[in-house]
């Protein structure tokens, strides 16, 4: 039987892919126009989906070797596009971040697979950071990227003590809706300003 611990995460590892297929059509729209048609998203894509098997995993019997090398590709694909588009700058936020999430294994007596599986958690931060590190976001979705990521580091570290193990499905999904909703409004800040682009470009050419 499938606990209620299961079945948020679950729900978070769907929204995890629903992330990941907004970050990439974002990216998408921002490489027309910035990198003048560079596909570097699609590694955004590939490594989203592999990674995604740390949070979904939960759902569906995967062997765990399959796991191990799907969630720990995926970050370096994530990484390799956003080093390679040059748009996003790293910040010392997000290397803070990671090195806690990591720190997250001194809670932890089995650590073999848990160290494994943070490469799902690392990835996400990645990709919530890249919000942040994008230098044409607008500053109120900066700061809710922000937000949205250090609230994935409390319940990275939620979720590896015990005692409030229960709390963290709720933090978790309370991260991932923050993400989303930043995510949707900014395809509709990309919109008005690639449109405003087009137009602009079109004027010159006449």
């Amino acid at each position: 039987m499938v606990d209620q611990y299961q079945i948020f995460m679950s729900v978070g590892g769907i929204l995890v892919l629903v992330g990941i297929f907004l970050t990439w059509n974002l990216s998408q729209q921002i490489e027309k126009v910035r990198l003048g048609g560079r596909r570097l998203s699609r590694y955004i894509l590939v490594g989203g989906i592999l990674t995604s098997l740390g949070f979904i995993a939960t759902m569906f019997e995967i062997h765990e070797a399959i796991i191990s090398v799907a969630i720990l590709l995926g970050p370096a694909m994530i990484a390799y596009s956003l080093s390679e588009s040059k748009l996003v700058k790293a910040t010392w936020t997000m290397l803070l971040q990671v090195v806690l999430i990591m720190a997250s294994t001194i809670f932890v007596e089995k650590k073999g697979f848990y160290v494994i599986e943070l490469g799902s958690s690392v990835s996400l931060i990645l990709l919530i950071n890249a919000i942040a590190g994008y230098i044409r976001t607008p500053e109120n979705y900066k700061t809710l990227a922000k937000i949205s990521s250090w609230v994935f580091v409390v319940f990275i570290w939620l979720n590896a003590l015990q005692s409030t193990r229960t709390m963290a499905p709720v933090v978790y999904l309370l991260s991932l809706v923050i993400w989303i909703y930043t995510l949707v409004r900014l395809h509709y800040v990309a919109r008005i300003r690639f449109n405003s682009l087009e137009i602009e470009s079109q004027y010159l050419r006449e």
